[in-house]
């Protein structure tokens, strides 16, 4: 499982992009968003990116400000497509 650090800005989806990208496969690839306070647009596109491979992602214990971003941009079909994992 790949944990989301608080502040999700550039900074930090350079930093979990080749761990994310080396952690894709046929399975789904477990997501911890809950310490997510902020979410920015380069690890917004990041997701989408990984939801979109052959597994996809499953997102854990979203926060309440990782499904606000997810509300405000549109991207809950995307990014949860697969719905809550537990």
């Amino acid at each position: 499982m790949i944990a989301l650090p608080p502040i999700c800005d550039r900074a930090a989806a350079a930093a979990l992009y080749p761990e994310i990208a080396e952690s894709l496969g046929a399975a789904p690839l477990a997501i911890d968003a809950g310490r997510v306070a902020k979410i920015g647009q380069a690890m917004l596109q990041l997701l989408v990116s990984a939801a979109r491979s052959e597994g996809g992602i499953a997102v854990h214990h979203p926060s309440d400000a990782f499904c606000a971003a997810l509300a405000l941009t549109g991207l809950e079909h995307i990014i949860m497509e697969g719905g809550l994992a537990a």
